[in-house]
């Protein structure tokens, strides 16, 4: 007994440690493979796909409507009093010509049960939101679209982020070991009374505050994760290691001739979704104008009919049947004007889009204009800086050479390593820049 319960003990600690290594799994992404992710797991993405469901429905929705509708109906009447009718005395025997007489009919219970089929045979108005039904669903489908290329964007923002942010932690803590150095030789020279306790302390001050700048970017680089999983739609406990690094991420958007691509203005999505919404607006217009038009249906019931003094409908009861069918027509006449003020409206709406799609047409060229000197500026930018960051570790290194040679201070190589600190951080500034600038560059030109 002993030996299955120890048995049991062993299952359930493998079970637990198999549980946690589940939890602590970490997952490698490329910046492809970390958008192809949040193209089907990202929270906006996920909502932007249940709009276009619903839009979808919502076509069903109005082709139901022209389809046969059928209804069932089953009513039950009890007589607590029969109410009463009054006849002229001429029609009854003995009765008094002249005057009237109550008399009772019907019986004391009954039930109705009717099943009734409608048509539509004619409807302007259906026959437009069919139309309309249709351009809805381009509308949420252009959404999801513009949905898509956001999050994109937001994903290679975000990678970017991580990047740089790893890309800080390594700068500092190779920094902090350097500087590290630095202080520990200098309170040694200090206390061979060769410099003063000056120079001892600015190198313990320039150590601290490194180390303070590191401990903080380790914080900053859990943040930037945390953001980038959250656009992905990652659970925010979850482990995940960039395999791209900032290097492949600038090379890859270094090009002067991204800035030379032509914008098209007709597949851009922007201006795909005002032509949708122009379609929304002329068909709303024309929605409106159909309610002049006569609307026909028609309709066929089937009906049975029973009548009792007691509650007995089944077995021996008599059911009277009866059918009929018939066809409404309705024509409007005159509605004070209403619907002619209404028309006006949606006349208005589609001038309004009309105006739009012309400013959005230029409002993109201007963006793609923008975007371009954006980028190029980026891109010279990053050169200056990478030319930049060669020159500070060349001093850095000839700085370092002479002090471990005794002819430079502590205080030159610790002026040196901020400089070239600063350079660094500079340099992969300018690479996150590099990489912005070209995401909204292809956002401009709907490239993504």
């Amino acid at each position: 007994m002993r030996h299955k319960q120890i048995i049991a003990f062993v299952f359930l600690c493998l079970l637990s440690v198999a549980s946690i290594a589940q939890e602590q799994t970490t997952i490698s992404y490329s910046l492809e493979e970390a958008k192809t992710y949040a193209a089907e797991h990202a929270y906006q993405q996920k909502l932007a796909a249940l709009d276009v469901e619903k839009a979808k429905n919502k076509v069903n929705e109005t082709i139901s409507i022209g389809l046969p509708q059928v209804s069932a109906s089953l009513s039950y009447l009890n007589n607590i009093e029969i109410p009463s009718t009054v006849i002229p005395g001429d029609f009854i025997p003995n009765g008094k010509p002249g005057e009237l007489v109550a008399i009772r009919f019907g019986s004391e219970q009954s039930m109705d049960a009717s099943i009734t089929a409608n048509q539509l045979i004619f409807d302007g108005s259906y026959l437009v939101g069919l139309q309309a039904t249709k351009v809805y669903l381009e509308l949420s489908k252009n959404d999801k679209e513009k949905s898509l290329i956001e999050l994109k964007k937001l994903v290679t923002q975000a990678y970017g982020n991580v990047l740089v942010a790893e890309k800080n932690l390594e700068i500092l803590k190779k920094n902090q070991k350097s500087l590290d150095v630095i202080a520990f030789e200098t309170e040694e020279i200090y206390k061979n009374g060769l410099i003063e306790e000056q120079d001892k302390d600015q190198a313990k001050l320039n150590y601290q505050r490194i180390t303070n700048q590191y401990e903080n970017a380790g914080r900053q680089l859990e943040l930037a994760k945390n953001q980038l999983k959250f656009i992905m739609g990652l659970p925010v406990n979850s482990n995940i290691v960039l395999s791209d690094n900032l290097e492949k991420i600038t090379e890859i958007s270094m090009d002067a001739d991204f800035a030379h691509k032509e914008l098209i203005i007709d597949n851009h999505i922007e201006y795909k979704s005002i032509l949708t919404q122009e379609k929304a607006t002329s068909l709303l217009t024309r929605q409106q104008k159909s309610v002049y038009l006569p609307k026909l249906t028609g309709f066929y019931t089937y009906q049975q009919n029973s009548f009792e003094n007691e509650f007995n409908f089944y077995g021996d009861a008599v059911w009277l049947s009866g059918q009929f069918f018939g066809i409404n027509l309705s024509v409007p006449i005159f509605t004070s004007f209403g619907n002619k003020n209404r028309v006006q409206q949606a006349k208005i709406d589609h001038e309004k889009v009309k105006i739009a799609k012309l400013q959005i047409e230029q409002n993109l060229k201007i963006q793609a204009e923008n975007a371009k000197s954006a980028y190029m500026f980026a891109l010279n930018q990053y050169e200056t800086n990478n030319e930049n960051l060669v020159l500070a570790e060349s001093i850095y290194d000839k700085v370092k050479e002479k002090y471990d040679e005794g002819m430079n201070s502590s205080l030159d190589l610790t002026t040196a390593n901020n400089q070239l600190l600063t350079a660094q951080q500079s340099y992969i500034q300018a690479s996150f820049q590099l990489i912005d600038s070209k995401v909204k560059l292809d956002q401009a030109l709907n490239n993504l």
